[in-house]
């Protein structure tokens, strides 16, 4: 997501008015649930319960067991636990206005740094 997002950003001078769409699904099928980490936590909980309530059929994807977690498809089987305080909400208001750059320097410099990887990117990068 932040990829998409600065790479977009640094090329979109070049191409005139043309905004990013990026799209977040609960039930996103290479990996269902997966993008419910990039909210905030009371909405990446909201995401990972629908996921877990409405779960895509068993033909819509493959995985390999080991990508379920208890048996269940969708990421942290419906647990909040990896939610991250901050999302994209709060990394979109930090950062609005900002360069692409800046946005950069600030991932980078958070890795660089010793972050740990037990917490959302945007939580560390709003610390």
């Amino acid at each position: 997501m932040l990829a998409t997002w600065i790479g977009q950003a640094l090329a979109a001078p070049t191409w005139g008015e043309l905004p990013v769409d990026y799209y977040m699904y609960a039930d996103f099928t290479e990996n269902p649930g997966n993008q419910c980490y990039v909210h905030s936590y009371h909405n990446c909980a909201a995401c990972l319960s629908k996921c877990n309530n409405n779960p895509l059929p068993g033909t819509a994807f493959w995985m390999p067991d080991e990508a379920f977690t208890d048996g269940k498809s969708c990421a942290g089987a419906g647990s909040p636990q990896y939610c991250g305080q901050n999302g994209v909400e709060q990394i979109y208001a930090a950062f609005s206005g900002k360069g692409a750059l800046d946005l950069w320097n600030a991932v980078e410099h958070a890795f660089r740094n010793g972050a740990h990887t037990e917490k959302t990117v945007f939580d560390i990068l709003l610390r």
